[in-house]
């Protein structure tokens, strides 16, 4: 009689792993209710505003403010930590741990593990899923082997030997890892091992702090990508940005509205047939806090997964960061938004902002540049 292969087992099959599995359940899920609570409890307090007196009036302002800010908060941080835990047992439920030698790489704000085969040749390079606290905890640059359980050409789930530390791991096209190349203050001469045209970082001391920065930036200002005269976007956007600015305005401003006229008292079918706008009532404070929803999905949750907004989509815009071309990530895009949502008070106010203003203008440019020149890059 043959002999029988055995399947190994699913990671998921490992005490330690299934132990981990169950941590931060609770709070990813209690996130997306309290967000998705939020919505029903936004639209009674609107709809009680106006019935109480003027002594209650502030309080249940400041409240229809606080649940439209959780709403908001829970819903997209919630939803998109319980799309990556999906993500991650759906790779240890398929996938068995395997052993693999890896290379670390980081650059102080993201991290990656490149896989190695026996012969210590790449085989994939995965970003990891790590909060910026979190970063070199796992694996750092003393980390000679991990358990991979997942595909490396697409995504899985990283963790030390044993299974019980997990971290979701992914390739992703937009953000690549540096090249690096290390320089020294007292000689001319340099280790060069970058092969490619991704950019190259080298080692930095500035104020007391070691620092990985990209090549040149020392020496000047470098020359942000998307800018007006950048030629590696030469198609003209100009009119197609000022364009798809005022789909989205519309889009976000109907979005508000309307949602705001669906919950008045007076709404109904036959009203609107009849034109009777005099008999439909908008919360003005209902449309505000839909508009700031529905500019929040299309402009954070939207272009964190696509790269592009509806207006900017109609068009063939996508959203890049003018530090080195990448798509932006989720944290970067909501930034930008909460920034956007402080300038006009701080503009006003006469507050402070950020030392960089730049970095809280994402340029936008043809997709097809975009994809001509990732073409151009790994075809060299």
């Amino acid at each position: 009689m043959a002999n029988d292969v055995v399947a190994p087992l699913p990671a998921k099959s490992c005490p330690a792993t299934r132990l981990a599995m169950r941590k931060g359940v609770l709070v990813r899920w209690l996130l997306f209710l309290v967000g998705l609570a939020c919505f029903p409890l936004t639209v009674v307090l609107i709809d009680i505003k106006d019935r109480v007196g003027s002594n209650l009036s502030t309080v249940v302002s400041l409240g229809i403010n606080l649940a439209a800010a959780a709403m908001t908060v829970g819903l997209i941080l919630g939803g998109v930590l319980l799309w990556t835990n999906r993500r991650r047992r759906k790779a240890l439920k398929r996938y068995p741990w395997l052993p693999w030698p890896v290379k670390y790489l980081s650059t102080g704000r993201y991290e990656w593990v490149q896989l190695l085969d026996q012969h210590r040749r790449p085989v994939s390079t995965l970003i990891l899923s790590t909060w910026p606290r979190d970063i070199g905890k796992l694996v750092n640059h003393k980390t000679s082997e991990i358990w991979f359980a997942g595909d490396p050409m697409k995504y899985g789930v990283v963790s030390r030997p044993g299974g019980g530390d997990l971290r979701y791991a992914y390739r992703s096209r937009s953000r690549t890892p540096p090249q690096f190349t290390f320089r020294t203050t007292d000689s001319s001469t340099e280790l060069d091992t970058s092969t490619s045209s991704r950019p190259e970082y080298q080692l930095t001391r500035e104020r007391g702090h070691t620092s990985m920065k990209p090549v040149g930036e020392s020496q000047g200002k470098q020359k942000r990508h998307g800018a007006k005269d950048d030629a590696r976007y030469p198609s003209p956007r100009t009119l197609r940005r000022t364009l798809a600015f005022i789909v989205d305005w519309v889009v976000h401003v109907g979005c508000g509205v309307g949602a705001a006229l669906a919950i008045g008292p007076g709404f109904s079918p036959a009203a609107i047939a009849r034109h009777d706008w005099q008999q439909l009532d908008v919360n003005p404070v209902a449309a505000v806090g839909f508009f700031l929803v529905a500019s929040a999905v299309d402009r954070v949750v939207m272009q964190a997964i696509f790269h592009t907004t509806v207006g900017k989509a109609l068009f063939g815009l996508v959203v890049i960061r003018p530090q080195d071309g990448t798509y932006p990530s989720f944290g970067r895009l909501l930034a930008v938004w909460l920034f956007d949502l402080y300038l006009p008070i701080g503009v006003v106010g006469g507050g402070t902002g950020p030392d960089e203003l730049g970095d809280y203008f994402l340029p936008a440019v043809r997709r097809r540049d975009v994809t001509r020149g990732r073409t151009a890059e790994t075809s060299m």
